[in-house]
């Protein structure tokens, strides 16, 4: 009886290592996943920072050129307004006074 219940506890004993054990390689295997991915997602940033910095390069001289140009182009909308101004608001004056009624008669 006692070689019985020794065997049962040296059992125990042995699923709670193996147990162990598992969840130590499972958390050995998690860090070393982790450590992967770190590096890929490293390597990745690299790569597209690289991408990045080669298309603004190349694309840095047409940036400016096309803000100076959005530039010149506000600056003629501004200058077209101002010009314009005076026209359109006695034309809308002119517009608007000018508006003849027609009173129908009523029919008897």
């Amino acid at each position: 009886m006692n070689q019985l219940k020794e065997a049962e506890r040296k059992a125990s004993t042995l699923v709670q290592e193996a147990r162990k054990a598992r969840v130590d390689r499972m958390k050995e295997a998690k860090i070393e996943a982790d450590q992967i991915i770190a590096a890929y997602r490293a390597e990745m940033e690299t790569v597209y920072q690289r991408t990045v910095a080669q298309q603004t390069g190349s694309s840095g001289a047409a940036g400016n050129e096309l803000a100076m140009q959005t530039e010149n182009d506000i600056r003629n909308m501004n200058r077209d307004f101002a010009s314009h101004k005076e026209a359109v608001q006695r034309m809308l004056i002119d517009l608007v006074c000018g508006v003849k009624i027609n009173v129908e008669k009523a029919r008897a």
